[in-house]
């Protein structure tokens, strides 16, 4: 029971850490939505289902109702595409107003927006081709809230101090992936090796490598220009 308690937490978290982060520069502007493309309303619609899906989810499993919990889990079937659908469209609008200012930091940001959706649709599809195997599924849920929560995160910290909102969403993950695998081993003498989320760390060391290397090369910031020329 304190494990599902934890959880519910965990996505609670999530769920008002994002929506902080885009109060300044969306929420407080509603209901009025001339100020925004439409693709944005459909980004912020899509995402409060998800939200909702965080949160009712965990919360049937705690109180048993299997059934229910995997019939309202197929509405993210519908969701998942549109969100990394949005987030695409999203990134190249934001990618071609940067290269008008700086080609280094529009190539950071295509390379990252790109990166999040692969890394989102990785971690929703290995959560859903474990289904059947909660350990695996909650692990995995948690590893895509936390690509969901990084921009909000980091859009609330940067208002709070500029710069700190990157460093904290490079580092959340390794705190949470590290601390889950520790006690496993320690309180349920579980295989590192065997861990679910020591595969996410793994996943998410290999990104932090290839965020450090990709958008300085060459090869990236010709694709960007052609991106951007088209």
């Amino acid at each position: 029971m304190k494990n599902n308690q934890l959880l519910i937490a965990f996505f609670f978290s999530v769920v008002v850490i994002s929506l902080a982060g885009f109060f300044n520069s969306y929420i407080r502007f509603l209901p009025d939505t001339t100020k925004f493309p439409p693709v944005i309303h459909i980004h912020f619609a899509a995402f409060i289902c998800w939200f909702a899906l965080l949160l009712v989810q965990p919360i049937l499993i705690w109180r048993k109702k299997y059934a229910l919990h995997q019939k309202i889990g197929k509405i993210s079937y519908f969701l998942t595409p549109v969100l990394v659908v949005t987030i695409l469209i999203l990134v190249i609008r934001q990618t071609k107003r940067e290269m008008n200012i700086s080609e280094d930091k529009a190539a950071i940001t295509a390379f990252i927006g790109l990166l999040d959706a692969i890394s989102f649709s990785a971690y929703y599809l290995i959560a859903m081709f474990n289904r059947k195997n909660l350990r695996w599924h909650i692990a995995f849920i948690i590893a895509a809230s936390l690509i969901i929560l990084n921009p909000g995160m980091s859009r609330l910290l940067n208002h709070i101090k500029p710069g700190l909102g990157l460093p904290a969403s490079v580092l959340l993950p390794f705190i949470i992936s590290i601390s889950i695998v520790l006690i496993e081993k320690i309180r349920w003498k579980k295989r590192v090796l065997q861990s679910p989320y020591f595969l996410f760390l793994c996943c998410w060391i290999f990104e932090i490598v290839l965020f450090i290397t990709i958008p300085k090369t060459d090869f990236w910031h010709s694709l960007i220009r052609k991106l951007i020329n088209s």
